[in-house]
């Protein structure tokens, strides 16, 4: 980008819905050309989360945000915004809000393409042979720069949803650390983040074969269930799964049913891209049943768990939240 205006001009536009994709890949670019623009970018997304209120008129919301915002950048000598009444007027007329969040990364090198999505974020990509594939946040997705209808294999690090275009000649390869998954034309979901215990795969519709490593055997899985690596002891279970709650993140949902709390902090910052610690082991034999849309700010989740767990918290640095035990709830 040229000069700060032109930067003020190009998130204007961003948030008034107005961005081609060109204009999203200038403005990741702008993130990632140095250290201070990541910071005020992530110093704006942190005030805008802290004063979102969905009960607010969003205008009134978003005038609140920018004097926070332009107060900030005053004290701390950075004038990432400015408040002008230029600015102002676009606010006011009625333009529509939208969280400043990077939708996606892509790079080539040695012959692939490597498609990254940050934490905090979720993206979509269509592939050259109409496959469809939602990918979820802190995941990387590659595939060869000649991938065709004819030559159809990806990779996979993190979590994507995957809707295969059917091609019954030309199986469609997922590989991942652990397994690979061979179908024809099929919807399923693949969780394999490198730091879980668990990997796995659901199937929403049609039949998916999962392939161990190094390894001839082949698992079927049935519509409903779903495949889960215990990476530990290298077992496998199938087992009927709530596909709804499996996929619902791709459409801006996160549900939960018991889930642990260690897996509920882990699953809370990829979702939201913020560093929760915790040290009282009490809080280790909760478990939690939820139900969130991704229009909930992470100072409303945890307010909702504050309200109905025995977990408190309190801000410690910048986005980071540390959870206490309260032992009068």
């Amino acid at each position: 980008m040229k000069d700060q205006n032109e930067t003020e001009n190009l998130l204007v536009r961003f948030l008034n819905d107005e961005c081609s994709e060109s204009d999203r890949q200038e403005l990741l670019d702008w993130i990632n050309l140095n250290p201070q623009n990541k910071s005020d970018y992530l110093a704006t997304k942190d005030i805008w989360d802290s004063q979102r209120n969905t009960k607010d008129n969003a205008q009134e919301q978003l005038v609140v945000f920018y004097k926070n915002q332009y107060e900030r950048s005053r004290k701390s000598g950075i004038l990432f915004l400015k408040w002008t009444a230029a600015v102002a007027a676009v606010f006011l007329a009625g333009l529509i809000i939208s969280v400043f969040i990077p939708k996606k990364t892509t790079c080539q090198l040695a012959n692939m393409q490597i498609f990254s999505v940050p934490l905090g974020s979720k993206s979509k990509l269509v592939l050259a042979d109409g496959t469809e594939i939602n990918i979820n946040s802190g995941s990387e997705l590659s595939y060869a720069s000649n991938f065709s209808s004819k030559n159809r294999s990806v990779s996979l690090t993190g979590e994507a949803f995957f809707h295969v275009k059917s091609d019954p000649e030309h199986p469609f390869l997922v590989k991942t650390r652990d397994f690979n998954i061979q179908v024809t034309g099929t919807q399923f979901n693949v969780c394999n983040y490198n730091e879980d215990v668990y990997s796995s795969a659901t199937l929403a519709k049609g039949e998916i074969n999962v392939k161990f490593n190094k390894c001839d055997k082949v698992i079927q899985v049935e519509p409903g269930e779903k495949f889960l690596l215990d990476r530990n002891s290298r077992k496998y279970t199938l087992r009927i799964t709530d596909v709804e709650k499996e996929v619902a993140w791709k459409d801006g949902e996160f549900i939960f049913k018991n889930i642990p709390f260690p897996e509920l902090v882990k699953r809370l910052e990829r979702w939201y891209d913020v560093k929760l610690t915790y040290s009282d082991k009490k809080l280790m034999k909760y478990s939690f049943t939820g139900r969130f849309k991704n229009q909930e700010t992470i100072w409303q989740v945890l307010d909702a768990l504050r309200m109905t767990s025995p977990i408190s918290y309190r801000k410690t640095t910048f986005r980071e939240f540390e959870l206490l035990y309260r032992s009068n709830y």
